[in-house]
């Protein structure tokens, strides 16, 4: 999903931010979302040290995703939600 993310960025107008996201999961693309709670937990979790924004970061997020998606059987959306919601 990085290159996507890359890729809408660059080739679409008002697709930065969090803008992106929002119309992968409006398309209907089970997607992630990089809310302040869910970056507090990439970081706990040890996946990135600060705000994802290198391809390397983005890249290391998505597999981790994919990851914890193996292991609970939870869409990407799901996972995400229970991250933001898990710190306060």
């Amino acid at each position: 999903m990085p290159g996507l993310f890359t890729l809408l960025k660059k080739r679409g107008k008002r697709l930065g931010g969090h803008t992106c996201q929002y119309f992968l999961r409006f398309m209907g693309k089970d997607t992630y979302m990089f809310s302040d709670d869910v970056v507090k937990v990439l970081i706990q979790q040890g996946v990135v040290s600060k705000q994802p924004t290198s391809l390397k970061d983005l890249q290391a997020v998505q597999d981790a995703f994919e990851e914890w998606h193996r292991e609970s059987g939870r869409a990407l959306c799901q996972i995400s939600r229970i991250m933001a919601a898990s710190v306060g």
